[in-house]
């Protein structure tokens, strides 16, 4: 297998609570030096694009900002794209550095970008989005994810809510992050390889994603990886690996 670059997921494949992983930092030394290119994916809508690269250098991870993409700024770009002029954020205050010049609070409401606010989630947010939708809202999610890994415990994450509005609102979201195909081509929007491969703990969001693009797909058995979960799905990787320190057998 020819490969000729490499997108990778990040919380649960290079690191866990903060907790660089095992070969984690020995796999992007190889990359650089066999000069493969990479980027870093990520559903991440917590943290700016700035912030997060700067969290990840911090946790131990020697990244540059160029080399991250992440839901939140695919959801700048889109807003952007539809020349949105105000638009609601549902987003924690360390995510909306990106969007800040899509806010005019001297116009209607005319965008909802949904991404991860945790437990901050009840019925009057959900009430009032509802009337922003109502009212020719459109709604941008950052991504449509089922759950994802908080200290060793799978946690629901906000695609619940966001197909809650859909349903109450009859109005279909614009969904930027994995595993959209929208995603991953601006991902890899100014490379020129023609054979990639995706790496991630993710069933849905990254192997499926990646198998609809075809790309290679590589699951690693760390992060939100469960056994049972894999087993009932008919979603298959072409590899599945033990932790992300066993890409180098396919380097």
């Amino acid at each position: 297998m020819g490969l000729k670059g490499f997108l990778f997921d990040l919380n649960g494949v290079f690191y866990e609570d903060n907790k660089v992983l095992c070969g984690a930092v020995e796999i992007i030394n190889l990359l650089r030096e066999k000069q493969i290119p990479f980027r870093f994916i990520s559903n991440n809508s917590t943290l700016s694009r700035r912030l997060f690269t700067k969290k990840l250098n911090e946790i131990g991870l020697n990244i540059f900002e160029k080399e991250v993409f992440t839901a939140n700024y695919a959801g700048f770009l889109m807003a952007k794209k539809l020349k949105l002029k105000n638009c609601r954020l549902i987003l924690n205050k360390e995510g909306q550095e990106d969007y800040e010049s899509l806010i005019n609070n001297k116009r209607k409401i005319d965008g909802i970008v949904i991404g991860d606010i945790g437990n901050k989630w009840n019925y009057n947010l959900m009430n009032q989005l509802m009337k922003n939708i109502l009212e020719g809202a459109k709604i941008i999610a950052l991504h449509k994810g089922k759950y994802y890994q908080s200290k060793g415990e799978l946690q629901i994450d906000c695609g619940a809510f966001v197909k809650g509005l859909e349903y109450v609102t009859g109005e279909k979201a614009i969904v930027v992050g994995k595993p959209s195909k929208s995603f991953f081509k601006l991902a890899i929007s100014d490379w020129n390889s023609e054979e990639i491969s995706i790496v991630g703990d993710d069933i849905f969001n990254d192997i499926m994603g990646g198998n609809r693009m075809g790309f290679g797909t590589f699951l690693v058995k760390t992060g939100k990886f469960r056994e049972n979960i894999f087993r009932k799905s008919k979603i298959r990787p072409d590899y599945c690996i033990e932790s992300i320190q066993k890409l180098k057998d396919f380097i």
